[in-house]
């Protein structure tokens, strides 16, 4: 008898490799999107981070410098302009200039420090970012040293 189909083991099998192979896809598909998703979201914060980075140094004099800040509502007055992290509004504010962080980006929290000795001074700007698009949090900290 000449047969031409398949078994029904034969018919099992090469379902179920389709399958483990569908499932193993899949997961490769849902990892690139993530990775995706993350790249994307750290590379606008970047941008945005080196765009307030400039904005803020461009507040320093490099001559002498006129800092007060209080860390506690995330304002600094530095050379009789205004420096302002508004964390619920996800919002820094550089002489009277907003930048929004990317949508679905928040401040979780800040820090801003001026700390001054005999010969230099700096200031410390830190923001935890977060967003349900990447998998950890995004640190941003600078460190701007100027003469007092």
């Amino acid at each position: 008898m000449n047969n031409k189909g398949f078994t029904v083991v034969e018919l099992i099998a090469s379902f179920a490799l389709t399958m483990v192979i569908a499932v193993f896809l899949f997961e490769v598909l849902i990892e690139v999107k993530d990775v995706f998703a993350d790249t994307n979201i750290k590379t606008a914060i970047q941008q945005k981070s080196s765009i307030i980075s400039k904005n803020i140094e461009n507040l320093l004099n490099p001559d002498s410098n006129n800092i007060n800040c209080n860390s506690n509502q995330g304002i600094c007055t530095i050379n009789d302009k205004i420096l302002q992290i508004k964390k619920n509004n996800n919002q820094i504010i550089i002489n009277g200039q907003n930048f929004n962080m990317p949508k679905s980006v928040e401040i979780k929290d800040y820090q801003i420090t001026n700390y001054c000795d005999d010969k230099e001074c700096y200031l410390y700007v830190e923001m935890i970012l977060d967003s349900a698009n990447i998998k950890n949090e995004y640190i941003y900290n600078v460190t701007y040293y100027y003469l007092p």
